[in-house]
Formats: C-alpha cells, sequence, structure tokens
C-alpha cells in the first residue's frame, strides 16, 4: 500500500500569522505619526511680549508736620483742587491737608517718583532699566508721619507712558508713529497706543510709547509684563510648522484617509512665529502639523 503523505499547515499559518502583524503594526505605528489639526477660523495676534517701564505724569507732596496722619479720602480717587485730604494731628497742632491739583490721589511712593517722569523722560538713562523697578510703600489711615517724609501722590490721569526694551528680532518691524496695541496676561481688555519715539544704542534699544488712555490699576505699579500688538489679523488659522516648501510650491499635507494624506499647496497671508493665516484651505480639512517626519519630496 502506498503511504499518503499529510501537508503540515502550521508554518503556513504561523507565516500568516506574522505577515498580517507586521500589516497591522505598519498601519499603527505610521499612523501614530500624524500630528494633525483641523482648519478653523480665528486670530493671530502679531506682537512679542516685553518688561514695560510705567512713566506718569505725577507729584510728591511731603508731610508740613510730625504727627499722626488721618486720611480722608481713599486710594485711587479723582480729587478736584482744594479738596480736603488728610489730617495730621500732633501735640500742638491739627493740620488739615488740602489737594494742591487735580487728578488721581495715591497714599503709595516708590522713590522713582522724580527719577522716572514726563520731565526727564527723553533723558532717562535706560541703561539703568534693569534697576529701575519700583518697590510701594504704602500709607495708611492711623500711620505716624515725619515732616518731610512723603504724603500723597497725585497724578494726572490724562497722560501715561510706557517703556520697553526690543529686542533685536522686532526693531525693524515696527516705526514712529505707529498705532499699536497693548495686552497684559490673563486679560482679554487691549489699550490702543503709539510709538512716539525709538531710542538705539549699540546694546539695546526701546519704544517710547504713549498710552491713549489711562489705566487706573497701574496707579502704584513700576512694571507690568505686556504684549506690544503690531497688528490682529482674522482667517484659516493653522501652524506655521506644517506649511513647507517643495518643487511645486509652499503647502500642507492635508489628511485624505486612514495613514492617507496628499501635498495642497496655500499662501500665507499674515501671522506670526508660531501661527499663520492662509488662503488655500476650507474650514474643517485636517492638516498634518508634523510634516518633517514625512518625506514628501520636500527641496533640501
Amino acid at each position: 500500500m502506498t503511504e499518503k503523505k499529510t501537508i503540515n499547515f502550521k508554518p503556513f499559518v504561523l507565516i500568516f500569522i506574522v505577515i498580517i502583524t507586521l500589516i497591522i503594526a505598519i498601519q499603527i505605528f505610521g499612523a501614530a505619526r500624524f500630528e494633525t489639526i483641523l482648519a478653523a477660523q480665528a486670530e493671530v495676534v502679531d506682537g512679542f511680549w516685553a518688561e514695560a517701564l510705567i512713566v506718569r505724569d505725577e507729584k510728591v507732596i511731603t508731610s508740613p508736620i510730625s504727627g499722626r496722619v488721618k486720611l480722608m479720602v481713599g486710594e485711587g480717587d479723582r480729587l478736584a483742587t482744594g479738596k480736603k485730604l488728610a489730617e495730621i494731628k500732633s501735640a500742638n497742632n491739627n493740620q488739615k491737608i488740602f489737594n494742591q491739583k487735580a487728578g488721581l490721589v495715591s497714599f503709595a511712593v516708590d522713590g522713582l517718583e522724580t527719577k522716572v517722569n514726563l520731565d526727564n523722560l527723553n533723558k532717562l538713562n535706560l541703561q539703568q532699566f534693569e534697576k529701575l523697578n519700583g518697590h510701594y510703600k504704602h500709607l495708611l489711615s492711623g500711620d505716624k508721619i515725619a515732616e518731610g517724609d512723603p504724603l500723597y501722590r497725585i497724578v494726572n490721569n490724562f497722560k501715561l507712558f510706557i517703556i520697553v526694551k526690543v529686542p533685536k528680532t522686532q526693531l525693524e518691524r515696527f516705526r514712529i508713529n505707529e498705532l499699536i496695541f497693548l495686552e497684559q496676561k490673563n486679560s482679554e481688555e487691549l489699550f490702543e497706543a503709539r510709538i512716539v519715539d525709538i531710542r538705539q544704542s549699540l546694546e539695546h534699544s526701546f519704544f517710547q510709547i504713549e498710552i491713549e488712555q489711562f489705566v487706573p490699576e497701574w496707579i502704584n505699579r513700576r512694571k507690568i509684563k505686556l504684549n506690544i500688538i503690531k497688528n490682529i489679523y482674522r482667517g484659516i488659522k493653522i501652524p506655521k510648522k506644517a506649511v513647507f516648501n517643495q518643487p511645486s510650491g509652499r503647502g500642507v499635507l492635508k489628511v485624505t484617509g486612514y495613514n492617507k494624506y496628499e501635498f495642497k499647496k496655500i499662501k500665507i497671508l499674515n501671522g506670526n512665529d508660531h501661527s499663520v493665516i492662509v488662503d488655500g484651505l476650507e474650514v474643517g480639512e485636517e492638516i498634518i502639523t508634523n510634516p518633517e517626519d514625512f518625506n514628501y519630496g520636500r527641496e533640501v
């Protein structure tokens, strides 16, 4: 009798399983390389953050006598000339204090009022910019005060300037008399302002900026972090890193299916170092944001 040979299918099954596993792994790990975002209508703020030195039109009034002070008005109150604002009681005297000039009153001083003010704004030694930090001391009702000590400040609430140190990469983008906007951290409010002077030296450059409105919250601040905004652009926003060049032009990789993509030409309209407003995309199109991980005919 002839023996029948039995075929062992086990090796074929194992090979089949390995092949399927490899295909799935390639798909999974290939898809994992995709970092994407949906194109959407949004704003791109074109500006830079900088520390601003606040310069006010203000005058410090000193105490005429020594004694215990009683304050009659609140911090930041708007006072007219001749308004009674304090009394100073001593053993032999009770001196009433009347406001000498209209403006906002503050019972805090930092000692820089005579150095950092509008009268010497153009003469200010900006090489000392980092050292011009205010440390305000507040006078409270009931405190003792000596003759000649600062009693209060009166601040002109119609004039407000700031000075900011400008990075070299930003200097050529702005000009004197240019209208700009200022933004504080954690605030949606924007303040209109204008660059009135640009002071340059071999080491540093500074913008001298006049703010169109007075900001009462800054009355007892000498420095503040601000975004110096050149413009705000609106349109289809995508990350700048998603855009690259190839022989056919500038564009992005658009997702067309699972683990599939194609090159789509776009035009950058405006933007900043992180995001751009573009033409050539529709709202909702999915864009790969890490094209550097894909070899798609880019120019070397």
